[in-house]
């Protein structure tokens, strides 16, 4: 409610000649239209509303109210507005997680919540996050020998088991500077699981023994869990979907009959 009277104001002012056409050229850069509907039942991400009957004249107060949450914050982020209390990289992360796997979203969900009333309970709820997302990508038919091998196991492994799957590990398989970079990775996954059972109360304390109790370090946690977690999605997408798409391919030429009449003799 704070961020939507900022975004309207900064927009009003960027333009100094035809507000209303510009300011609604801006939006629709924003607005996107389905073919039929997404996955909530909608045809198209948000709605723009308008003053008049010949939709000229953009309800700028309106359709920011009605925006979705993630949406106004890219918008205020775009525009250069600062957005406390707000971790830009979650929008993203959660958009992901809503459509591949609902229970981490709602663990990071609840993450976001949580970093400034329960530090260390958003510490918790974004390894949880990451522990999921990672266990998403290995259960996907691209490696199926892992489907049994990720139960049971902690943050740590599974993200040594997903670096070392991604290649990233392995000197004949990619550049130096990503061995480096992939020792990185199962340090920060490592800490993270340390976080969560050392200094956060997933696993019960006593009265004297210290829990994260800074917004500070919890937004750098939750921030550092996404990060990780869209990098590993992301590159599973553009690394491993097309392949699996072109052998889905190759076996359904292999099995489609051949027709007679289109041989040539």
């Amino acid at each position: 409610m704070e961020l939507t009277p900022k975004v309207e104001k900064t927009l009003w002012d960027l333009f100094d000649t035809a507000k209303y056409q510009n300011v609604r050229r801006y939006i629709e850069k924003w607005h996107e239209e389905y073919d039929g509907y997404n996955n909530w039942g909608d045809n198209e991400n948000f709605h723009i509303y308008f003053k008049n009957e010949q939709n000229t004249e953009i309800d700028l107060a309106e359709t920011l109210h009605k925006i979705p949450k993630d949406m106004l914050i890219k918008i205020a982020i775009d525009l250069g507005i600062d957005t406390p209390g707000f971790l830009p990289v979650v929008s993203e992360f959660k958009n992901v997680l809503k459509d591949k796997n609902q229970s981490a979203y709602q663990n990071f969900t609840r993450a976001t919540k949580n970093v400034y009333e329960n530090p260390d309970q958003a510490v918790s709820l974004a390894s949880s996050t990451l522990e999921g997302i990672i266990k998403t990508i290995l259960a996907d038919e691209t490696f199926r020998d892992k489907a049994d091998a990720i139960r049971n196991k902690s943050l740590s492994k599974l993200v040594t088991m997903i670096v070392k799957e991604f290649g990233f590990d392995s000197k004949t398989e990619c550049p130096p500077e990503l061995i480096t970079i992939a020792g990185q990775l199962r340090s920060l996954g490592a800490t993270i699981d340390d976080l969560r059972s050392d200094k956060s109360t997933a696993h019960g304390k006593a009265h004297d023994e210290y829990v994260v109790d800074d917004p500070l370090w919890a937004a750098f946690i939750v921030n550092t869990s996404a990060s990780l977690g869209l990098f590993l999605w992301e590159y599973f997408e553009k690394k491993y979907k097309p392949q699996i798409k072109n052998k889905r391919q190759l076996s359904d030429s292999e099995d489609e009959p051949i027709n007679l009449d289109d041989i040539p003799f």
